[in-house]
């Protein structure tokens, strides 16, 4: 082994490991990097000695490697702490009304709502419900202008049979007058009921689907009954 190769294998140790483990690996590394050097330089040829070029370019590889070990752990330090800001500020919404990105609506008594935004005209819409099986119960065709909408679905299937109340989801396919797709964002309200913390990003749980933190774009207090 030598020097080169100790430098490489500190190296190689922070790439996909975590800076306290890379840390270890370089403090390892470090220590044998300067014995083969103190080795080399005493039995050198001294009619053809090793470039001090080369000690210093050695040299500054393995600072590199330290400030990126360094510069991984200020990260890692700064993940965490997002991670317990999200977590927290996730806590404080159980129990509120919220708006967000997703698809997933609550149907009760003969109503689900949801609202939808298309980025341009979009003459060719389609809005199909789907049920929690995944199994598309009501098809509707609208004629969209750019901007936002409001689509209330009254529980019916295409045939007009009542469907029961539960969790459902809008897929909306838009298409300009020229066949091009428009992109699409569907929002849902609804009350937060459970809170996923095993992800940097939290997800809540509203009307019985998933929508991550990040997704909220607004919280109230639900309205009283």
């Amino acid at each position: 082994m030598d020097i080169a190769s100790a430098s490489a294998a500190v190296q190689a140790a922070t790439m996909g490991s975590k800076s306290s483990n890379a840390a270890a690996a370089l403090a390892g590394n470090f220590d044998t990097f300067l014995k083969l050097l103190t080795t080399q330089l005493m039995h050198q040829d001294p009619t053809n000695p090793m470039s001090s070029d080369q000690f210093t370019q050695q040299l500054v590889q393995m600072s590199g490697v330290e400030q990126s070990i360094q510069t991984n752990r200020n990260l890692e330090t700064l993940i965490t702490a997002y991670s317990i800001q999200n977590a927290n500020n996730a806590v404080s919404m159980l129990g509120k009304s919220v708006t967000g990105s997703g698809t997933g609506a609550l149907l009760e008594n003969g109503q689900a709502k949801w609202s939808f935004a298309t980025a341009a005209d979009a003459p060719d819409t389609v809005l199909q419900v789907i049920n929690s099986d995944g199994a598309t119960v009501y098809t509707e065709k609208m004629n969209t202008s750019k901007g936002s909408h409001q689509f209330t679905w009254d529980g019916k299937d295409s045939k007009g049979n009542s469907l029961p109340d539960g969790t459902y989801f809008l897929k909306v396919t838009a298409n300009a007058a020229n066949g091009n797709p428009v992109a699409v964002d569907t929002r849902t309200s609804g009350i937060v009921t459970a809170i996923d913390m095993s992800t940097t990003d939290p997800m809540l749980t509203v009307n019985g689907a998933q929508i991550r933190y990040s997704q909220i774009i607004s919280v109230k207090q639900p309205e009283a009954a």
